[in-house]
């Protein structure tokens, strides 16, 4: 018996021949199945997938056919599953998180199943987004009724997030508060959208005080003896200043010491030039020079070091 072309309607699991001769008893054959597969065919293609550094990738298939199996690929090279890729030989491939090195613009799957024939699908691109990077900045310390300048880096086409203190909330890149007073004190949050990728959260305290009232005070000496008393140059007030720059010379002009930020941790000891015992300044007069940064000149003096 020939059946050509089969079709699913002579599917059946019962067909037996009868043979007969001239004896009057026939002969019945084993019943025989007829059992058809189809090819493997992709129903629905994977889709491109655009997303933000870090965030999951799925790429996924609908097929039909006969005990299909799966093998996602890049280009022509095969997946294998591990690290942030699992899935290669199912029907979704996941990337978790992505990195730079996962973007390509051929991602496709093979699906087999029992007829020889297999379905491979269209490439598609993953697409990754570096999410934005930002400087975020502002005097950390503001006088009373002065203007409070926040300030963020600039992306063109990005919107920022601004909340702070006083239920502050801004979408400006650099919000300014007029007149700023105690309510004003605190951490002022940022985050920016970019080719929607956010940064995250930044931040930055600001503390606005009353400037009048200040106690700024620069001593002429300093005896760093490690007896506990007076064994750090302490500039009161210098907290005030924040950008400041201060440097020390000896009396031929040599620089001895160099700190932006100074923030009162002097002991006498060089960073650069002329030492006595490791890296101990001897007894003797320095000079100075200390820029606050603020508009000021620059300040000039002698300190007496002794010990």
């Amino acid at each position: 018996m020939s059946i050509n072309p089969t079709t699913l309607l002579d599917v059946a699991a019962n067909y037996n021949v009868v043979v007969s001769g001239t004896c009057p008893v026939a002969a019945t054959s084993l019943d025989a199945a007829l059992i058809l597969t189809t090819a493997p065919g992709i129903t629905t293609q994977p889709i491109e997938q655009n997303l933000c550094l870090g965030s999951i990738a799925n790429f996924s298939v609908s097929a039909t056919g006969t005990n299909l199996t799966y093998q996602w690929r890049k280009g022509i090279v095969n997946l294998v599953s591990g690290g942030n890729i699992s899935g290669t030989t199912t029907a979704t491939l996941s990337i978790n998180p992505t990195t730079l090195l996962d973007v390509a613009a051929n991602y496709n799957v093979v699906v087999s199943g029992d007829c020889p024939m297999a379905d491979t699908s269209t490439d598609v691109a993953l697409i990754i987004n570096a999410l934005p990077t930002l400087v975020v900045s502002s005097d950390s310390l503001i006088c009373t009724g002065s203007d409070l300048q926040l300030n963020a880096s600039f992306l063109d086409g990005a919107t920022y997030a601004w909340t702070g203190p006083n239920d502050f909330i801004s979408n400006m890149q650099s919000p300014s508060i007029q007149d700023a007073g105690a309510m004003q004190i605190g951490t002022y949050y940022v985050s920016v959208t970019y080719m929607n990728c956010s940064s995250g959260l930044l931040s930055v305290y600001v503390d606005v005080v009353h400037c009048d009232s200040l106690d700024f005070f620069i001593p002429e000496g300093f005896s760093p003896n490690n007896d506990g008393i007076n064994d750090f140059f302490v500039i009161r007030g210098i907290q005030a200043f924040p950008s400041n720059d201060f440097v020390i010379y000896s009396r031929w002009g040599d620089k001895l010491f160099e700190q932006h930020a100074y923030n009162n941790t002097w002991d006498g000891t060089s960073s650069f030039g002329l030492t006595f015992g490791s890296d101990l300044l001897p007894v003797g007069t320095y000079f100075y020079i200390l820029h606050l940064n603020d508009g000021s000149d620059a300040i000039k003096g002698t300190i007496y070091l002794n010990r």
